[in-house]
């Protein structure tokens, strides 16, 4: 007999028998019944000794993105210990005496042992580095659950096998009875769908378990603790007597089951039980409503029973022996639910093996058991496999998916077969983590469909043959028994879903440039909207019961239509997409746990459904799905029932005639197939290009005239290639040059597909009258030219920039006669040594680019002034400025540009990702600190190293990533590494660090040197507080060096977790998918800043790209009178401004006069408001001195220690002498809005001041 409940076998596994003889079920083999009582004893004698251990509390657990291995305080304290712990083996090492070779402590020379050579081998040939495997060794420690702690939870399982076996026994109860009975203890049976009815003529019965056995992941040791917390599962066998020889037909047997565990539970609350004060309630297994079980919550009290320390909860599973059906009536193809609705009898596969699966607890335990007996790391394996289908929302407790079990089965498969040659896939002798990468490397490659896993002896032909399976299940996964299919629940969906995240993992394994430990384990990563490419939310329909898919037939194994209508989804998509998608996973929220006093709940008409589309960016955009020819009539009928009202017969250019489904615009919308459902078109929520509009012009107020967006997007940016295409043919084809054009670099943000707009051709034949001062903005393209080598050169910087202005002229000159206008501008002497001047050229249809000359000599002549010892400091400066701005502009620029092009030609949602990007951060008012480039590589960055996801294939997903990866990243101790062009070596990337440490070591020297007394971390602008490094710029040196701040990156961190997380919110809610909802993305707060600058939309020429234009700036007298040929005139005059923004100018003034004492902020696309904040450190008072740079007044101290203004600059003391008088100030401010406000005139509205900053001091 097996040991009983009542001994210390702690958190083991427990059979449970009663004292009476009853009939055991035959076991499957003896060896196996061995093994199991062999879990028994030694689970036991493990258990004893550890009875007498603490009873600290548990750890942490993992839970989410924002939970890591450790914390920076943790690291610190670490550290701190680390050096302490060698300076004091340093001294025990020196105190010890010598042996007599001189020798200090000779046990530290000793050989290695073999399992530290296995050790270190391991490390060198599994793991990219020794720390990924200190990591998962972290990783399973906090994960685990600590098993000593288990005395209260052995109590409980205790106290409940006395009060079940107490449990008066009773036979042959009515329906009727049962019911009043259950009702008068507050327990309504939870029967599943669909009821008994009340004509029913079989009886039901109780008389206590013939065993309980603790199963699942507790007895093996395999729990990984969670943030929705574990259980432990006792399976609570119910005697064969109580069942009859047809209850396995048409619910009778889950009708007895349920009552069963209605006894049960009403046992465990009643008052005398000693358990009443436990929290008790129904749920479903697995989310199969055909089988409820019972959720015990620890009590709290602090008894001898309350197990609340243990973060669990005790699940109550009944089942039967396997003896009590025959395995035969329970085949596959087998019918067992009859229906006076119909005469069909199908197979009913999903209820049959819901039954066969509550035959097998035990077996299965046996199973898991022996292997991890003979595999020392099976326990771990198991716990480092759940943990990462955990992560990525793989284990669900929807009955649809894949669950823990599944994996342990899948691993335990995988020790006896699953390999080449019918060889095992994995040994005995491997690590955890070999385990779990050969575990999750068979889920990638294996063909499920051609190859079903049979673990037992596979029969050739009958009701149990691998034929049979195959038909009746999506999966198939059989036990060693041959008979029961453990997947049989798990939808091609689940499965599909599985190996995409299994090849992913693959992939993060195998990679070589970087450690990935932290995507593969730590990361939460199940969110849809940064997960998939588009995100649908399917609302339920009412009628869903009445949908024809819904039928008769279905109904019979499928008695909720709601599973099956969640279930006939993602095939139905599948088939439609065909090849515009790689992936399409389905989600619901599964049915929570029940008063035991309460009916069993069903899912809701208004249940939400998510399905995630992971796009095939090559295919995704195709306008027109092809068909079969039409004389293949029956191929052609299939594709008109997919496709309805779309499918059309169509004549191609090939002379084809083919079926055909045309899509209404590039791209893809739910709502072409929701006539399959007869689903309103309310009901289905397609996020997928709801942002779009906000890298469009406003159609609403702005003309088509102006701006055509229909137009852009239909063009894209080739119309603006083309022009430049023209150009350089013309450049390079001009005649009776000096020297010949050897390179033409296109260096915009257009030519990189980056602009926020998409750049629009302006008529210039057409007066710029014709257009409305707020849409006169005309954006120049950068192009830079390159000549051939030549002696003829001067060695002279400025003699340089002057014959760039010769070449100018030349070339304007030239190009004139190939109908193009070109204009030379000389720029002021700011830039004079490194950039003076350029040529402005109107290319057809109407574009202009602004070409610049690169010289390859400024840099070597600029090297040798600032190396000459000679130079003075003055002039050493000037050409260091000088070469910086060359560099950036003639040797950077064309290179990123040259690899981010090449890089959103490879993933064609990049172009909108960073126009997206770029918007967002100049709606927030930061696009004055952040340039271009720095925005464009951090939005490369989510393509470039997608992990913990696959590259996004939208622009809806990839804005979704940039904030996640904006709002989580520490740039205080993380350089952002993007690798562009896919080539970066280890090397490069250990470089990168190094110059990244060597950064952050020099900040915090400069900041000790300026403030000795005070220990600081914070990041000086001067060194790259953003470091974001490519393979062509290591030290982030060119686009983030300077700017942003410290203060604007967490301005930056800030908002874009406010954005991430109302994008989340209105995307969960899926209350509407109207773009509106999403405005709050890109409209900024304006009262936290000290002052708000309120400028003229009719002065500001880029007014048209404001993401809410007033109309009325638009229209023109020719827009009312389409009969006049007057218009209004431009307060800018005739002459149309190439690159000329009076907001940008503005801001800029503002900047050079007043940059030391405040910090201003703008939209620079149509913004017209300025934000203005006081720099505090300026607004100290200070002595006063002349050319104090700007507008100040005397000011007090009190004794307070508050800044007081001098009403006296001083009084006579009666010597004679003044007395009085401040010698501080502080920045007037009143007179500095003035000053601010008469430099804008014309263009400023309104000043408006929420803050006095002398107030509050």
């Amino acid at each position: 007999m097996a040991p009983s409940i009542k001994r210390k076998a702690g958190p083991t596994p427990v059979s449970a028998k009663k004292s009476r003889k009853v009939m055991e079920p035959e076991p499957e083999s003896s060896s196996g019944e061995e093994a199991y009582d062999d879990m028994i004893d030694e689970e036991e004698d493990s258990n004893d000794d550890d009875e007498d251990e603490d009873d600290e509390e548990e750890g942490d657990y993992i839970e989410g993105e924002d939970q890591a291995m450790g914390s920076d305080d943790d690291s610190n304290d670490d550290e701190d210990e680390q050096d302490e712990f060698m300076a004091a083996a340093e001294h025990d090492a020196s105190s010890k005496p010598q042996n007599s070779m001189g020798v200090k402590n000779s046990s530290l020379y000793k050989a290695p042992t073999n399992d530290e050579i296995q050790g270190l081998q391991e490390s060198s040939d599994l793991f990219k580095s020794n720390i990924f495997k200190l990591q998962i060794e972290e990783l399973l420690k906090e994960v685990q659950i600590d098993y000593k702690k288990a005395q209260p939870l052995e109590a409980a399982l205790r106290k409940l096998k006395e009060i079940f076996d107490r449990t008066p026994a009773h036979q042959e109860l009515s329906l009727a009875a049962i019911k009043a009975n259950m009702k008068k203890r507050s327990v309504v049976i939870p029967f599943p769908s669909p009821e008994p009815s009340s004509d029913i003529q079989y009886t039901f019965g109780y008389s206590a378990p013939s065993a309980m056995h603790l199963v699942g992941s507790f007895p093996l040791k395999t729990v990984s603790k969670s943030r929705d917390g574990w259980s432990v599962d006792v399976a609570v066998e119910m005697p064969e007597e109580l069942f009859q020889e047809k209850d396995h037909m048409n619910y009778r047997y889950f009708y007895k089951r349920a009552y069963y565990l209605s006894v049960l539970a009403a046992a465990i609350q009643d008052k005398k039980s000693g358990m009443s004060s436990t929290r008790t309630e129904f749920s479903t297994l697995h989310g199969d409503q055909r089988k409820p079980i019972l959720i015990l919550h620890p009590s709290g009290d602090k008894s001898a029973t309350d197990f609340k320390k243990m973060r669990c909860t005790i699940r109550i599973i009944p089942y039967i022996p396997s003896s009590v059906f025959p395995a035969q009536r329970l085949a596959p193809g087998r019918n067992n639910v009859r229906s006076a609705d119909t005469t069909e009898q199908p197979p009913t596969p999903q209820y049959n093996t819901a039954l066969q699966q509550d035959t097998a607890f035990t077996s299965h335990l046996t199973f898991l058991y022996q292997h991890s007996k003979n595999c020392a790391a099976f326990k771990d394996g198991c716990i480092l496999l759940k943990v990462w289908a955990t992560q990525r929302g793989l284990i669900r407790s929807t009955n649809e998916g894949f669950n823990g079990f599944l994996l342990e089965m899948l691993m335990g498969y995988l020790l006896q077969g699953g390999g080449a040659n019918g060889g095992k896939k994995l040994a005995n002798g491997f690590s955890s983590y070999q385990l779990a990468k050969g575990t999750i490397d068979f889920i990638a490659q294996h063909d499920f469909t051609a190859h079903p896993i049979m673990m037992g002896q596979q029969a050739s032909s009958g009701e149990f043959s691998k034929e049979a399976f195959v038909s009746n299940f999506d999966v198939v996964f059989v036990d060693s028994s041959g008979k029961i299919n453990l997947a049989g629940h798990v939808s091609k969906a689940a499965l599909d879903e599985l190996q995409h995240e299994a090849r992913l993992a693959m992939k993060f394994f195998t990679e070589s440039s970087d450690d990935k430990f932290e995507a593969l384990f730590l990361k939460r990563v199940d969110s849809p909207i940064l997960r998939f490419d588009n995100v649908i939310k399917v609302h339920v329909p009412k009628n869903i019961a009445g949908l024809k898919s819904y039928t008769k037939v279905a109904a019979l194994d499928y008695p909720s239509p709601f599973v099956h209508f969640a279930r006939s989804i993602a095939p139905l998509l599948k088939r439609g997409l065909t090849d515009r998608i790689h992936l399409v996973a389905t989600r619901y929220e599964p049915l929570g746990n029940w008063a035991t006093s309460s009916s069993a709940p069903d899912f809701r008409a208004d249940s939400v459904i998510t399905i995630g589309l992971l796009l095939n960016a090559a295919e995704c955009a195709r306008l027109v799905d092809l068909g079969p020819p039409a004389d293949d009539l029956e191929a052609a009928n299939v594709f008109r029932t997919l496709w309805g009202n779309k499918a059309e017969l169509r004549r191609f250019k090939d002379g084809s005639i083919l079926e055909s489904a045309v899509w209404e615009a590039q791209g893809m919308d739910a709502h072409d197939w929701i006539h399959h459902f007869a689903v309103s078109h309310d009901s289905v929520h397609y996020w997928a290009g709801q942002l779009n509009k906000f890298i469009q012009y406003n159609s609403k107020a702005i003309p088509e005239r102006l701006f055509d967006n229909k137009v852009a997007a239909a063009n894209g940016f080739q119309t603006v290639v083309n022009a430049f295409e023209a150009l350089s043919k013309a450049v390079k084809t001009a005649e009776d040059m000096p020297l010949s054009v050897t390179h033409m670099y296109f260096a915009s943000p257009a030519a990189r597909l980056s602009s926020t707009f998409i750049p629009q051709p302006r008529d210039f034949n057409v007066p710029a009258a014709h257009f409305p001062d707020s849409a006169q903005y005309v954006e120049p393209l950068d192009v830079i030219i390159q000549f051939e080598t030549s002696q003829k050169w001067p060695d002279n910087l400025k003699a340089i920039q002057r014959m760039k202005t010769a070449f100018y002229l030349r070339l304007a000159d030239k190009i004139k006669y190939k109908g193009m206008r070109a204009t030379v501008v000389e720029e002021t002497a700011e830039h004079s040594l490194g950039l003076n001047g350029y040529l402005d050229v109107r290319v057809a249809p109407g574009f202009v680019f602004r070409c610049r000359i690169a010289y390859d000599k400024e840099i070597t002549l600029c090297e040798d002034i600032i190396s000459d010892r000679k130079s003075s400091q003055s002039l050493k400066e000037q050409h260091q400025k000088a070469l910086d701005l060359y560099n950036r502009h003639f040797v950077q620029a064309p290179m990123h540009t040259f690899l981010m092009h090449a890089l959103a030609h490879k993933y064609p949602s990049l172009s909108q990702t960073i126009r997206l990007t770029k918007r967002w951060v100049s709606a927030h008012w930061l696009a004055p600190y952040f340039n271009d480039e720095a925005l464009e590589l951090l939005s490369a960055a989510v393509y470039s190293d997608p992990a913990p996801w696959v590259a996004p294939a939208s622009g809806f997903a990839g804005f979704a990533r940039v904030l996640n990866l904006l709002s989580t990243w520490d740039w205080k101790h993380e350089p952002l590494v993007v690798d562009l062009n896919g080539e970066m070596t280890a090397k490069e990337r250990d470089d990168i660090r190094h110059n990244f440490a060597n950064t952050r070591k020099n900040m915090i020297a400069s900041n000790s040197a300026t403030s000795p007394q005070t220990k600081t971390t914070s990041i000086s602008s001067d060194h790259a507080s953003m470091f974001i490094a490519t393979n062509k710029d290591t030290f982030s040196r060119w686009w983030t060096w300077q700017s942003p701040s410290p203060m604007m990156v967490a301005r930056l961190k800030a908002l874009a977790k406010t954005s991430l997380d109302h994008m989340l919110k209105v995307t969960a809610a899926s209350a509407t998918t109207s773009s509106s909802a999403l405005n709050a993305l890109f409209i900024t707060p304006t009262a936290q800043y000290d002052v708000v600058i309120d400028l003229n939309p009719a002065m500001c020429t880029r007014y048209a790209q404001n993401l809410s234009p007033d109309a009325q700036y638009f229209v023109t007298k020719g827009d009312k009178y389409k009969n006049l040929g007057t218009f209004q005139k431009s307060v800018f005059g005739e002459q149309i401004l190439i690159g000329f923004d009076p907001a940008a100018e503005y801001l800029a003034e503002l900047q050079r006069t007043y940059g030391d004492i405040a910090l201003f902020f703008h939209d620079r696309y149509g913004g017209t408001q300025i934000g203005v904040l006081w720099n505090p450190m300026a607004l100290s008072p200070r002595a006063w001195k002349v050319n104090l740079g700007f507008n100040s007044k005397p000011a007090d101290v009190n004794k307070d220690g508050v800044l007081e203004v001098a009403k006296e600059l001083s009084t006579k003391a009666k010597n004679g002498k003044t007395t009085g008088g401040s010698k501080m100030v502080v920045p007037n401010i009143e007179a500095l809005m003035s000053e601010i406000e008469r430099i804008g005139y014309g263009l400023v509205r309104s000043v408006q001041v929420n803050r006095d900053p002398s107030a509050t001091n």
